[in-house]
C-alpha cells in the first residue's frame, strides 16, 4: 500500500474513534490467548508446561513464579517467606525489571476484558482523568496508598488480602475451573467457576461504569490494582524495554497517540523533551504506536537515560 494510501487511512480510523491494530496488539491478544490457554487446560494435560495461577505458578513444574505482590501479601499475612517463594519472586522480579509494566498490556487477561468496552480514543473535551494528561500527586498517591492497604489488611487478616479476591489470577482459575467442569474432573464445581466468575466480572463493571459514568480509563488498572502499581513505580523506571521517540521531526502535533493510550498518558510531553515514556502508568501495549500516523514512536530497548527522565 502507498505510503499516503496508508497513512491516509490511520488517520481515517482514529478520526472514527477506531485506532488501527497493527503488530502490537494481534502479538498482545495472541500471547494473551496463549497464556489463558495454558492455565486453563493445565489440568487436562499430564506434565502441563504451567500450573497454578498468574499469582503463583511452575513452569515445566521446574521453575517457580510467584507475582511480586503476591509474595508481599504472603510474606506480610505469614511473616516467614519460604526459600521457593523467595526464589519464585526473584524470577518474576527479574523479568520485569527488564520488560517494565509489560504484564499489564501483554499478559493480565484483565486487559483483554477490559479492551472489549472501552473508548478507543479519549476526547481532548473529556474529563481531566480521561483526557491525556500528566499524573498529579494526588492520581500517583492513590495507588500507593492502595498498596499499603492491602498489605495492612493482610497482616490483620493473617492471610494475603488482594490475591486471594484479585480477578487477574481469578480470570486463570475460571478458565481451569471451567474446563474442568466439562471433562467432569474432580474439584472443578459450578459454584466455584460463578464464584471467580463474579470477581472478575465485578472489575469489569467497576471499569465500566468509572470510564462511562465518571469518565476515568481503566479505573481498576490505575488505581486498584497493586499489580501493575508494584510493576509500574519500581520497574518502568529502570526498565531499558520502553516506547521510545525515534524521530522528533516527524511529528505533526496531532495527539493522536496520546488520544489512544489507555490509560490517558501525555505523550506529546515526551516527544517534545525527545525522551523515552517511562511514566509508571505505561504498560507498553503499543496503542500510541499504532495510531501515530507518522511513526514518530516505536518500542523497544534502550538503555539511555537522561536528567530529564527523572521523576516520572
Amino acid at each position: 500500500m502507498p505510503l499516503r494510501s496508508r497513512l491516509g487511512r490511520r488517520l481515517w480510523l482514529n478520526i472514527r474513534g477506531i485506532p488501527p491494530r497493527g503488530k502490537y496488539t494481534i502479538a498482545r491478544r495472541l500471547l494473551q490467548a496463549v497464556v489463558l490457554g495454558l492455565f486453563a487446560t493445565q489440568l487436562l494435560v499430564s506434565g502441563a508446561i504451567i500450573e497454578g495461577s498468574l499469582a503463583s505458578s511452575r513452569v515445566f513444574r521446574s521453575i517457580p513464579m510467584m507475582d511480586v505482590f503476591a509474595w508481599l501479601e504472603q510474606a506480610a499475612a505469614t511473616r516467614s517467606p519460604t526459600l521457593e517463594s523467595v526464589i519464585a519472586v526473584l524470577v518474576v522480579f527479574a523479568l520485569y525489571s527488564v520488560l517494565g509494566r509489560f504484564f499489564c498490556g501483554w499478559v493480565c487477561p484483565m486487559d483483554l476484558l477490559f479492551s472489549l468496552f472501552e473508548r478507543r480514543l479519549s476526547s481532548p473535551r473529556a474529563s481531566p482523568l480521561t483526557r491525556p494528561h500528566s499524573a498529579g500527586p494526588i492520581e500517583k498517591a492513590i495507588p500507593l496508598v492502595m498498596i499499603v492497604a492491602y498489605l495492612g489488611l493482610s497482616v490483620v487478616l493473617g492471610q494475603p488480602f488482594f490475591t486471594t479476591v484479585s480477578p487477574v489470577a481469578g480470570a486463570t482459575k475460571l478458565g481451569s475451573i471451567l474446563v474442568g467442569v466439562l471433562y467432569n474432573i474432580p474439584g472443578a464445581t459450578i459454584g466455584l467457576a460463578m464464584a471467580w466468575a463474579t470477581i472478575t466480572g465485578f472489575a469489569l463493571i467497576v471499569n465500566i461504569v468509572a470510564e462511562y459514568v465518571f469518565g476515568v480509563k481503566r479505573f481498576w488498572c490505575r488505581f486498584i490494582c497493586p499489580i501493575g502499581g508494584i510493576y509500574g513505580y519500581v520497574m518502568n523506571r529502570y526498565s531499558p524495554f520502553r516506547v521510545k521517540v525515534a524521530d522528533v521531526e516527524k511529528c505533526r502535533g496531532c495527539n493522536l497517540c496520546s488520544m489512544a493510550c489507555p490509560v490517558s498518558i501525555d505523550l506529546m510531553e515526551y516527544i517534545h523533551a525527545g525522551r523515552d515514556v517511562t511514566d509508571y502508568r505505561c504498560f507498553k501495549c503499543g496503542r500510541c504506536i499504532e495510531a501515530c500516523p507518522h511513526d514518530v514512536l516505536r518500542l523497544g530497548f534502550s538503555l539511555r537515560r537522561t536528567s530529564n527522565q527523572k521523576g516520572n
